[in-house]
């Protein structure tokens, strides 16, 4: 199977898309087996008119009123079976629209609730080694507990701390009822918790409340200002931190992280649950570092994550004693006030006791208790379940995996209303049926009327039809002969095969070849008999084909009867010009006298024959047009593979290329579009013949990007990778040479990012049936496009991925360096990056020697193992040495940024040398 110079074997997986069919020999067969045209266009048509006239009629006389109502039969059982069909499927993607929006908040609600725990590990580690003056201890932990509540840890309602002797400090985030009744509203919005210790004297610090407002074993409730200082005090009363639950249950635990179940707050402003975890020195407890979420803030972010689905709430309850913990709904739904004057802190509801009119909360939690008929038997892995009724979805799990979860057990329901989904499509289908029963009704009421209109068309259909179709198949006959004698010649698109220098003159002539010898023959036995008639007819002939044919080869000037009119025609043109011209008068001699004797028949024949045959002519001048805009050896198996193309696609191994102008809109937007439609003319004309001559295929062209891939269809072999790298390599230096010859032009400085991966995707012919394209489909491609783009993340020109840096032939040719692992938008696993610099026989002009290329390839791998080592001092004094060789590189910056935060701010519990990119 020859397809080529370059076609070799297809690729694996292609062989679904290029399959190629056995040619049938030609053979001749009798005339009796193929009638005439106009013999199959006229008898049919008369005889399937009467027939269709006669059975019509005898339907419509017979069993109209049966037909009918069958018909209505039939429309009723479709719609009624569509209908189910289709609430069934909306009823299933509601369940799955429920479950994964739930599960969404769930997981946002287990990160909130594990908000306590961080704040405390964070001060638990501060807080162990504090000052030793109290005022300085105390005003260290006021700054820290501050910017806690207000930058670090917004959602977290309270952070407070105490020590053994004493001492309590804390900040709250106060609900706004409560300001609203302090009237200051728009004033404060935290307040602050403190208590001296029992030592004396009262301790002076920036962040302290007046020693004047403090009282010897009381704690102080005051607001505070924006920066945390003491504001206005509002209320006192006796207070000892260290004999409170919270405390003595972290110094029991000994270190260990404790919770506390919800409980009302000292300051009776609200309700929540700690979480605290004792400071130890050995045996001792030195302090407690607690964090907290009210119950409030927990349920006010419920209400926003379940905010995106207009019916959509949620709430929480305690498997354990069955009361309510946060709802969406609000505080309403939560707790009430002990008293009616609100003081006195607040008592939860059980769930069944829940104001609810609506049955949002009770209605699930029945149908839990029927089901699993205890809450504790409830699964942790959740589910998505239906009330009884059927009015609700709702979906339920007690797997937040936190510490005070193994304590107590939360279960979380998140839940919406059938009809917050579903009323679209019942009203859809409502709307459906009215419609089917009018148009039932109408259809009864006009194919009354239509039955004697129905007779008389037929009749009229039935003779004129066959009086136009043998009209037409006399006219269409004749002129298809000859047509068809040059689509045979057509069929086997010769311009494919070693013919694309055939200038369009010559396609148009083809098609007439065989006509041209046998009229010169006959022109020679009739020269002398019709000389006068000819040479006039020639004459006229000559002028328009001619014309014409100068048009076709693009060789008309502005004097079209001297080309050397023209003041920048030069000689070798002029000569190509007259040659080209005196090839075309022989030609024209012969087809003139064809054109004479064909004269005759010009009359009887259809315009539209007559076009067709005149656009046949030039058929294959837009075919070879066409073929620019697909890839040569697609276009090839295509046209070998002797079917029509078709959808399908199939497993394949790649390396896949995407480039980009850096700066392309400001370019775009600066220069005059003539100028820059022929700059980025010439940018991507040479690219693509680069491209092409190292073997890829130049897949689309999306405004200044190139796809390009290698190894698909063409099968190249274990090192295609290597193909595509030293292809990039080429476009980066031949843009060297593009850059000065555009210097001289005065414009701007073209700069190219390109990403290549390999990998495995799926190739073929993809879109529709109607319109259709070969492309590749996969992960590797989006990829592609990602490392495109972070090459101006890392201010770098090429940047290629793992597998590629590690293909065959690969290691062996090119210099690369290790840039980076990162985890890419859309991806879930790391991606080692690389930086291909250079072919290893080639020395780049930005550096001095081999050992300076060697060094900035090698330090730099040394230096991310370092890093990865958590070596981040031994790591940062590399990198500070490497960016002095290389001041001008933005990987090493960047990783220096990295080590400098890390060593400044310390090391994450859970940190990975993996770098997520969430913008890229």
């Amino acid at each position: 199977m020859d397809l080529g110079v370059r076609t070799t074997k297809i690729a694996d997986g292609q062989e679904a898309v290029f399959r190629h069919e056995r040619a049938e020999e030609h053979r001749k067969v009798k005339t009796w087996n193929h009638p005439r045209l106009w013999c199959i266009l006229v008898c049919p048509v008369i005889l399937i008119t009467v027939l269709l006239t006669c059975s019509v009629n005898a339907l419509w006389w017979s069993s109209l009123d049966r037909g009918l109502h069958r018909l209505e039969i039939a429309a009723t059982t479709v719609l009624e079976k569509f209908n189910k069909s289709s609430l069934e499927i909306v009823t299933d993607l509601v369940n799955q629209l429920q479950h994964t929006s739930a599960q969404e908040a769930v997981k946002r609600i287990a990160v909130y609730t594990n908000l306590p725990e961080v704040v405390v590990d964070l001060n638990v580690e501060d807080f162990a080694s504090l000052p030793q003056l109290e005022s300085e201890r105390v005003d260290t932990v006021l700054k820290t507990l501050w910017k806690q509540t207000t930058q670090l840890f917004p959602d977290v309602g309270c952070v407070f701390y105490a020590d053994a002797s004493g001492l309590y400090v804390g900040y709250e985030r106060l609900p706004k009822d409560f300001l609203a009744k302090r009237n200051v509203t728009g004033k404060y919005v935290f307040g602050a918790e403190f208590r001296a210790s029992d030592r004396a004297p009262l301790p002076v610090c920036a962040y302290c409340p007046p020693v004047a407002e403090l009282r010897p074993g009381q704690k102080t409730y005051y607001f505070v200002d924006h920066e945390g200082k003491y504001g206005e005090a509002y209320e006192r009363h006796d207070y000892d931190p260290r004999q409170r639950p919270w405390y003595r249950k972290a110094a029991a635990a000994k270190g260990a992280m404790t919770w506390m179940d919800i409980y009302n707050h000292s300051s009776g402003n609200s309700m929540g649950t700690s979480a605290q975890r004792a400071i130890m020195l050995g045996s001792q407890v030195l302090g407690v570092a607690a964090g907290d979420f009210t119950v409030n803030l927990l349920s006010a972010f419920m209400q926003k994550i379940t905010s995106s689905f207009e019916y959509e709430e949620g709430f929480i309850v305690d498997v354990g004693s069955g009361l309510m913990v946060a709802s969406s709904m609000g505080m309403s739904h939560v707790a009430r006030p002990v008293h009616t004057n609100d003081t006195g802190g607040l008592v939860r509801y059980h769930w069944n006791q829940v104001p609810d009119p609506f049955k949002l909360v009770q209605a699930p939690m029945r149908t839990l208790l029927e089901k699993y008929v205890s809450l504790r038997n409830v699964p942790k892995k959740g589910s998505t379940l239906k009330t009884a009724d059927g009015r609700l979805l709702f979906t339920f799990t007690g797997g937040l995996d936190k510490s005070f979860q193994a304590q107590h057990g939360w279960l979380v329901v998140i839940t919406c209303p059938v009809g917050g989904y579903m009323k679209a499509s019942w009203a859809q289908q409502a709307w459906a049926t009215r419609r089917s029963m009018e148009i039932h009704e109408a259809a009864r009421k006009n194919l009354d009327q239509r039955q004697v209109k129905t007779i008389w068309i037929s009749l009229l259909f039935c003779i004129a039809g066959g009086v136009v179709m043998a009209l037409v198949g006399f006219a269409v006959t004749r002129p298809l002969k000859r047509i068809s004698t040059d689509m045979l010649q057509m069929a086997k698109l010769e311009f494919l095969s070693g013919q694309a220098d055939m200038d369009d003159d010559d396609c148009e002539l083809k098609g007439h070849s065989h006509r041209y010898f046998s009229i010169r023959g006959i022109t020679r036995a009739l020269s002398n008999l019709t000389s006068r008639s000819r040479s006039r007819t020639r004459t006229r002939f000559s002028s328009r084909r001619s014309q014409r044919t100068e048009d076709s080869i693009g060789l008309t000037r502005t004097n079209p009867t001297d080309p050397s009119s023209s003041s920048d025609t030069s000689q070798d043109e002029r000569s190509q010009y007259e040659e080209t011209r005196h090839d075309h008068t022989e030609r024209e001699q012969d087809f003139e006298t064809g054109e004479e004797l064909s004269a005759c028949f010009r009359l009887s024949t259809p315009k539209e024959v007559v076009d067709m045959r005149e656009s046949f002519i030039y058929m294959v001048t837009g075919l070879k047009s066409f073929a620019r805009y697909l890839d040569p050896d697609i276009m090839r198996m295509v046209v070998k593979s002797r079917r029509q193309a078709q959808l399908g696609m199939g497993k394949a191994e790649v390396t896949i290329f995407f480039s980009d102008i850096a700066n392309f809109t400001t370019m775009a937007e600066s220069l005059e579009p003539e100028v820059f439609m022929s700059m980025l003319t010439e940018y991507l004309d040479e690219m693509s013949k680069l491209i092409m001559s190292k073997q890829g295929v130049v897949g689309e062209f999306i405004g200044d990007a190139i796809m390009a891939w290698w190894n698909v269809p063409i099968d190249l072999g274990q090192e295609h990778t290597a193909m595509a790298l030293d292809a990039a390599l080429a476009q980066q230096n031949r843009l060297v040479e593009l850059r000065e010859t555009w210097h001289l032009q005065r414009l701007p400085d073209v700069r190219v990012r390109m990403g290549l991966v390999k990998g495995n995707v799926l190739a073929g012919n993809i879109g529709s049936s109607q319109r259709m394209k070969y492309g590749l489909v996969g992960d590797s491609v989006n990829l592609a496009s990602r490392l495109e783009g972070l090459c101006k993340y890392y201010g770098v020109s090429i940047i290629i991925e793992q597998d590629a840096a590690f293909a065959p032939g690969v290691q062996s040719r090119f210099q690369l360096r290790l840039l980076d692992l990162v985890i890419v938008k859309g991806r879930t696993q790391p991606t080692e990056l690389y930086q291909l610099v250079c072919e290893k026989a080639v020395l780049p002009e930005t550096f001095d020697s081999p050992e300076d290329l060697q060094f900035f390839i090698d330090a730099y791998s040394q230096i991310h193992r370092l890093y990865r080592l958590k070596s981040f001092d031994a790591c940062a004094s590399a990198l500070h040495h490497y960016w002095r060789q290389f001041p001008d590189d933005v990987p090493s910056k960047m990783l220096l940024r990295r080590v400098e935060t890390l060593l400044g701010e310390g090391v994450p519990a859970d940190w990975a040398p993996v770098h997520i990119l969430t913008q890229k």
